[in-house]
């Protein structure tokens, strides 16, 4: 009896828009209905076309063995003297600041801040000053996030912006001849809808809207699109009957790199973020008709087998390849609701049955089986639906956001931080930080805490190694451990953890960066030459290059199953194979080398020649992947040829109390990192590059441009306070050699 009444609430409101709408072009006459074959319409058999039967793609993987590799660390412990006269090269290094010597002496180890843009900046440095290099798990990741993102760069430059292109116009152009052909008034009402959702797409993606589109969906589109522009955060929509986050509009990762990053940003980031929901309120009480109606026909006209077929091929382009970037849409998708279509509307679905009682009472049954979403922004004061929804192309599932969401409370803990995740995917250090920040705020916390590290502890390995981003995450569990006995002395003190969680930091803020567009946010209110005879060491993180090896593989494995590293130009410009090639061989170089130094082996000199090119291998490495076949210095955009970046990873929504705003994670310019090891039953101090780690709540989306401004006018905020533990400034200047060596 409930939707009985809700359709008699809004009968008369339907038969309004039937009247006026969708046969009306843009200049309020009226016109003939056309079908979507564009013959005449005259009855409701007209709508009908079969649903076709393509089954997903998605999660069809290739499967990439992981094979970790068996030592045994028995590196015998060492002290650095107070004075660190007992490092052999200590005068190639020039002056230290009394803070930074004695982080030396205490930890073997120090960070010291450097306005750097790029770490390999550094080790190119390394090179000239032929001093030794100590190469991080930081670059390795870096090189990692290089390809990561500018591979998903060509993907859209090269395939994706078209497909968005065609299919947002295709929809919108069966849209409008649906509701054209429905007499249905309710589901016309929908259809109209629908009209200014694809219409409001389209003038995202920069495109004029058809001459027939109706005055009233055309109205609809362009107050909407007015909303989008504006990016002022909660406001009505001027479709959907709630509010949505307009600031999430504001194009920020690397789409603001060109005009077409910024429209396909903005199209998508609509796909993504405007839902059709099934029910009006949390308890699930109240159902969403008018939406749950729209849902229905954006599925039909996807799936129509007459011009279907098309139409459904480019989302799957679409959605398939970056599910495997990024995940599966934590909402309900297409799929969902062509099911639903089917077994309550059959094969070939009548749209003038759509509303009908009896039906949609079977259909709201069946929806009972489909999954809740597993991030739902908890909000009190802002109606934006967080239930059950389809979304065009819903922003994807992360587990790190799972976390994050389960870690927060409206009013009581509102500002999670990326602590949780590292706390979650293992480190105890990151949750004792964590719990000493929440000490009399919110008293649930621990024990929250505890049973979400149960829950993912629990996950199996093939859920880690599923796809790109949650690999990518498994690589940093391998950072949340302490060491123990038989690792260098650096290495097994706190200092080092809390280095350890920096770089987990560091990555992670390029993670999200990277996929600040798909992934669903959490919420709640408020070369050549001579080879020098230079000593180098790796950073003996072999759990890490094991791991990244195997989800370089992995990506190298999927991305060429797809056609997806060689792009789709004919000069064959941003041809990735190689450098993948290059970075696999790479890490397998580092981890022989780790393995090696655990064993107390001393490397070969070949393999130190290979750790003094490091740096300029480095940059080969960072413009292969980054660039059309240019040179790094060819690079003409700024801001690309800085590391620092930043991601808005957790919305703070306005409430009586408080505006809300945003928690940013950020990466800095490099930090230089000064490390006693042992080599030959000796100690060397050798240098080389880390992540800075910035977290902070922010009241606007920042784009890397305003942080890269931020920190160029030292605007920036403090680091956090932990990492006081292992960064000490003051470094002065190391002295050139007489002979400098130069490639």
């Amino acid at each position: 009896m409930l939707f009985r009444r809700t359709i008699a609430s809004v009968l008369c409101c339907a038969f309004l828009l039937a009247a006026t709408g969708c046969g009306a072009k843009g200049t309020g006459t009226s016109e003939p209905a056309d079908s979507v074959d564009g013959t005449e319409s005259k009855t409701a058999k007209s709508t009908a076309y079969r649903l076709v039967s393509l089954e997903s793609a998605v999660n069809k993987n290739v499967a990439v063995p992981y094979s970790p590799s068996g030592f045994k660390a028995k590196v015998k412990p060492y002290k650095v003297n107070s004075d660190l006269s007992n490092i052999e090269n200590l005068k190639q290094f020039g002056s230290f600041s009394d803070g930074e010597k004695k982080l030396l002496s205490q930890n073997a180890f120090v960070v010291s801040p450097t306005a750097e843009e790029q770490l390999f900046y550094l080790y190119e440095k390394n090179s000239y000053l032929e001093i030794p290099s100590f190469v991080t798990a930081d670059s390795v990741l870096q090189l990692y996030h290089i390809f990561y993102d500018f591979s998903l760069r060509n993907l859209e430059k090269n395939s994706l912006f078209k497909a968005v292109d065609d299919l947002t116009g295709s929809m919108l152009k069966k849209s409008i001849q649906i509701c054209k052909g429905v007499q249905n008034p309710e589901v016309k009402a929908a259809a109209l809808k629908n009209i200014a959702y694809f219409a409001a797409a389209e003038l995202s993606m920069g495109n004029a809207l058809p001459q027939n589109t109706p005055d009233e969906a055309k109205n609809l589109a362009e107050k909407e699109y007015s909303l989008i522009q504006a990016k002022s955060g909660y406001s009505q929509s001027a479709i959907f009957p709630f509010e949505l986050d307009y600031s999430q509009f504001e194009p920020r990762g690397h789409y603001t790199r060109s005009d077409d990053f910024k429209r396909y940003f903005t199209a998508m980031m609509w796909y993504g973020q405007a839902p059709f929901p099934l029910y009006k309120d949390k308890d699930q009480k109240v159902r969403d008709v008018e939406q749950t109606l729209q849902a229905l026909l954006v599925t039909y006209a996807l799936f129509m087998e007459k011009d279907g077929t098309q139409d459904i091929t480019n989302w799957e382009k679409i959605y398939e390849p970056t599910s495997f970037y990024v995940g599966a849409s934590d909402d309900l998708t297409i799929y969902d609701y062509r099911n639903l279509l089917r077994k309550v509307y059959g094969d070939q679905p009548n749209l003038e049955t759509l509303s009908d009682g009896e039906r949609l009472d079977a259909l709201y049954q069946e929806a009972k089986t489909l999954p809740e979403p597993r991030i739902a922004a908890q909000y009190t004061q802002v109606n934006t639906p967080v239930g059950k929804q389809l979304r065009l192309m819903g922003q994807r599932y992360l587990a790190d956001s799972e976390m994050i969401q389960e870690l927060v409370e409206p009013i009581e803990r509102p500002i999670p931080s990326g602590l949780d995740v590292m706390g979650v995917l293992g480190s105890d250090r990151a949750y004792q930080i964590q719990l000493a920040k929440q000490e009399n705020k919110w008293k649930d916390y621990p024990a929250k805490f505890t049973s979400v590290r149960a829950q993912f502890s629990k996950l199996p390995e093939e859920t880690w190694r599923s796809n790109l981003y949650y690999g990518w995450l498994w690589v940093l569990k391998g950072l949340t451990q302490p060491y123990g006995n038989g690792y260098p002395s650096f290495m097994t003190n706190r200092a080092w953890t809390d280095k350890s969680l920096n770089t987990a930091l560091g990555s992670w803020s390029e993670l999200r960066h990277d996929t600040i567009l798909y992934g669903k946010q959490s919420g709640a209110e408020k070369g050549g030459g001579e080879e020098p005879k230079v000593l180098g060491y790796v950073e003996p993180a072999v759990e890490v290059y094991d791991k990244l090896l195997w989800l370089t593989e992995y990506s190298e494995a999927n991305l060429s199953a797809r056609g997806l590293l060689t792009g789709e130009n004919e000069e064959g410009k941003n041809n990735m194979e190689g450098p993948v090639k290059y970075l696999e061989d790479l890490l397998q170089f580092l981890r022989d080398c780790s393995v090696k130094e655990l064993k107390g082996e001393q490397l070969t000199n070949d393999e130190y020649a290979r750790l003094y090119d490091y740096g300029e291998n480095m940059e080969e490495m960072t413009a292969s992947f980054a660039t059309d076949g240019l040179r790094w210095f060819e690079i003409e955009s700024e801001t690309d040829k800085n590391m620092a970046l930043v991601a808005d990873f957790h919305t703070i929504a306005p409430n009586q109390f408080d505006q809300g705003g945003y928690l940013e994670a950020g990466v800095g310019p490099a930090h230089e990192i000064y490390a006693v090891v042992p080599i030959g039953g000796k100690l060397y101090l050798t240098r080389g590059a880390v992540f800075s780690y910035y977290e902070f709540e922010s009241g606007s989306r920042l784009t890397d441009e305003q942080w890269q401004k931020m920190l160029k006018e030292s605007k920036a905020p403090a680091q956090p306070s932990w990492t006081r533990s292992f960064i000490s400034g003051g470094k002065g200047k190391i002295p050139e050699p007489q002979d400098p060596y130069n490639s």
